[in-house]
């Protein structure tokens, strides 16, 4: 038997979804080990740069929930979300992403002034990225660009300076791309109520058939890049080895036989954290 608080707490952690932000870490602490000179900085900004990633998640997602609470009443995979289930009122999904926001911009200003100036950056889009959906077949690469920022935003924290080594912008280039094409084949689920409610996306407009061939290019070009990386940083055997790892669990994204749920995760979580080893194993 939950008591109330405890009802709520189960409402609010199922809302924003924390826990998919620790698998997005080995990403995030790639740009603050690129930053800090290719090793791991102070342990209180490794647990600063947590906070601010974990404030970053509940903004972003509690304001992906409001913005698209009378869409996901019509698909009924998401009906029985806090919003449109009516489980969760708009206003205590507001006052979540206000809280979010609240515990990024400390984070930021714990870190440097640097974090600081650059944190209203990454909010757009997070803020934006659901809209998306409305206008674009393209939207696809907005939840892409939100997690790109999220290594460079940890190299600042770590560096102290927006100074970006080349490494790091071809690392956060993979992040953009890995993440688009897992959105792409995660969006084939929803063809038939995206059609049918005139939501863009690829696999509405192309079907899954086409959807997965743009997703597979995606995914050729993110591990293009995160082989530039681990040859512009002189890695070795270990480094390639993670590299063709990466590349397998890229390339079960696209075996038919898989369903598409277990391809976007765990699969494409385990692409994401291979390729986060990489320029670390160098």
């Amino acid at each position: 038997m939950h008591t109330p608080a405890e009802s709520t707490l189960k409402k609010i952690l199922n809302f924003t979804k924390i826990e998919h932000t620790f698998f997005s870490l080995p990403l995030i602490f790639t740009g603050a080990w690129m930053g800090a000179g290719n090793r791991f900085p102070a342990v209180s900004i490794m647990l600063l740069i947590v906070v601010a990633a974990i404030g970053a998640r509940i903004f972003g997602m509690a304001m992906n929930r409001v913005f698209d609470r009378h869409i996901d009443l019509l698909n009924p995979r998401t009906a029985g979300r806090e919003l449109p289930a009516g489980k969760m009122s708009l206003q205590m999904g507001l006052g979540i992403a206000l809280g979010g926001w609240v515990v990024y911009l400390l984070a930021c200003l714990a870190l440097n002034d640097w974090c600081l100036i650059l944190s209203p950056i990454p909010l757009i889009p997070l803020l934006g990225y659901s809209l998306l959906k409305r206008f674009t077949v393209l939207c696809h690469f907005g939840i892409g660009l939100c997690l790109a920022l999220a290594p460079l935003g940890a190299f600042v924290a770590a560096a102290g300076h927006p100074h970006f080594s080349g490494a790091v912008l071809l690392f956060s280039g993979f992040v953009f791309l890995w993440l688009s094409g897992a959105d792409i084949v995660y969006a084939i689920m929803d063809i038939d109520s995206d059609r049918r409610h005139h939501i863009h996306s690829l696999p509405a407009w192309l079907g899954e058939k086409g959807a997965l061939r743009v997703a597979g290019t995606v995914h050729l070009l993110a591990w293009v890049l995160l082989v530039g990386v681990v040859r512009m940083m002189g890695g070795g055997w270990v480094a390639w080895a993670v590299l063709l790892i990466t590349a397998s669990f890229l390339g079960l994204m696209y075996i038919p036989a898989i369903p598409v749920s277990k391809r976007f995760f765990p699969i494409s979580t385990l692409a994401g954290i291979a390729g986060a080893l990489a320029p670390m194993v160098v």
